[in-house]
This record gives C-alpha cells, sequence and structure tokens, in this order.
C-alpha cells in the first residue's frame, strides 16, 4: 500500500499522499479564487477525479478501533479489495468483530466515471443476499465505526457545484481546498464537506464535515505514516459532536 500516484484511489478515503510523517507549519492561506473561477476550477477538479481508477487490483488487512465518549473500545478486523472492471472500479470494505463474529459486514462501492455510485451492504451471517444502499442510508456508519458509508465511497464528489475556495498547502503538499455542498441534505448526514486535494495526486489530505444546521461535524486526518517504506500507517475519523474516534490501522506491507 505505497503512498504513489499509481494508489492514490486505492482505498478512498483511506489513501493519501503524504511524502513523510513529518508535520512542518502551514504555509500563509492564499487569496480566495473569485466566485467564477472556484466553481470552473472545481469542475475541472471532480472531473478529473471521477475519472481515475486504480492502476492495479490489490488486498490489503488492518485493524478498526472505535473509542465511544465514555473511552469504551471495540476493536475490528477489515481487508480492503480494490479491482476493475471494463466500464468502473470497485472497492470492498469488509469487516469480522472478533468479539462479535455474527455483526460481520460487507460494504461494496461500485465507482461510476460520470454517473453515481452504487452501494451494497451483505450481512455474510444473515444468509440474506446483498442490500442496496441509498439515499438517507448513505448517512449512517458502516461496521459501528465514525466512517459511515457515503465517507467510503467519497459520495460528495457527487455532489453538484463543486467549488475550489482556494490553494494552500496541508501536511507539506499543495492542496487545492474544495467545498462541496448537498443540495438536498438528509436530516441527520451532512450538508457541506470542505476537503484539502493533493494537486499532484488528487489524495485527501484532510477534510471537515459540516451537519445539515451547519456546524462542524467530523473531522478526517492522517495520524501516522511509515517513514522508511512511505506507506500509510494510520488514518482517524473524529465526530467532533459525539466526542467519537475512529482509527484504521493498516498493516504493514512486507
Amino acid at each position: 500500500m505505497r503512498l504513489n500516484r499509481s494508489a492514490g484511489w486505492l482505498l478512498a478515503f483511506f489513501l493519501l499522499a503524504l511524502s513523510c510523517a513529518a508535520q512542518h507549519k502551514e504555509a500563509a492561506r492564499n487569496p480566495p479564487l473569485s466566485p467564477a473561477q472556484a466553481l470552473q476550477e472545481g469542475r475541472a477538479l471532480i472531473a478529473d477525479l471521477l475519472a481515475r481508477k486504480p492502476a492495479e487490483n490489490s488486498t490489503n488487512t488492518g485493524t478498526v478501533r472505535v473509542r465511544d465518549a465514555s473511552g469504551a473500545t471495540v476493536l475490528t478486523t477489515v481487508t480492503f479489495v480494490v479491482f476493475s472492471t471494463p466500464s468502473n472500479w470497485v472497492s470492498v470494505y469488509a469487516t469480522r468483530p472478533a468479539d462479535h463474529p455474527a455483526r460481520a459486514e460487507i460494504l461494496t462501492v461500485i465507482h461510476h466515471n460520470e454517473s453515481q455510485n452504487e452501494y451494497r451492504i451483505t450481512r455474510p451471517d444473515s444468509g440474506a443476499e446483498a442490500a442496496p444502499v441509498s439515499g438517507a442510508q448513505l448517512m449512517a456508519p458502516f461496521a459501528g465505526s465514525d466512517f459511515w458509508v457515503a465517507d467510503l465511497g467519497l459520495e460528495f464528489l457527487h455532489w453538484p457545484e463543486p467549488r475550489v475556495l482556494r490553494k494552500e498547502m496541508r501536511h507539506s503538499r499543495p492542496a487545492d481546498v474544495l467545498e462541496a455542498r448537498d443540495p438536498h441534505p438528509t436530516p441527520g448526514g451532512y450538508s457541506r464537506i470542505v476537503a484539502w486535494m493533493d494537486t499532484d495526486n488528487g489524495g485527501v489530505l484532510h477534510a471537515e464535515v459540516y451537519d445539515v444546521k451547519g456546524r462542524l461535524l467530523k473531522v478526517f486526518d492522517p495520524t501516522g505514516v511509515r517513514i522508511k517504506k512511505r506507506e500509510l500507517e494510520e488514518i482517524e475519523m473524529r465526530n467532533v459532536q459525539t466526542d467519537s474516534h475512529t482509527w484504521i490501522k493498516f498493516d504493514p506491507t512486507p
């Protein structure tokens, strides 16, 4: 799971383009773009991101650790599978909690170039077929974590009128600060997302998620990188309203 250009979209929110683990002081923010330029660049950026496909099929493993406001922690093993087809690419997230194996879930996201994603959830022990997921169901936790189904599919890339607000440095990388708004937000879901997208390869360097009342709801950030191998080691999603945290720690490659 090396952090290079070919891996930029390997695991949706999970892969980030970081040159090293050291954090430096952010450069001063550049002036905001004009409304017309912000919309023009936002549409161009989204078109470029949606047109990308992983360069190769891949399977990775890791651990999901969820800590709620009381400090209680739940650990879950997770497997990530990404593969391409002639017309699209697919990402699969499969979890199996060690203490509750019956709660295993498999989320499949089918990414299309210009049309909306398709989402399906399977619970292997139920014996039922994969169930389509859409609408308000996208704004629900996957496997009890702070990563919701919409997060894992980067659903905000399909919201209309995206804008590049400005260009600045984030984690020592040049970034396009992308804003997307859902014109018809689901109650309890998201209304706005601001994401720092790596200018070179489109990876998500940081993201802030706002609820339907415009209040900050969640924050996404990397929390660890293996410097020698330039591999992503861990990421975090924080729900600032519930004080719940989810970390995904990736197993090292051989």
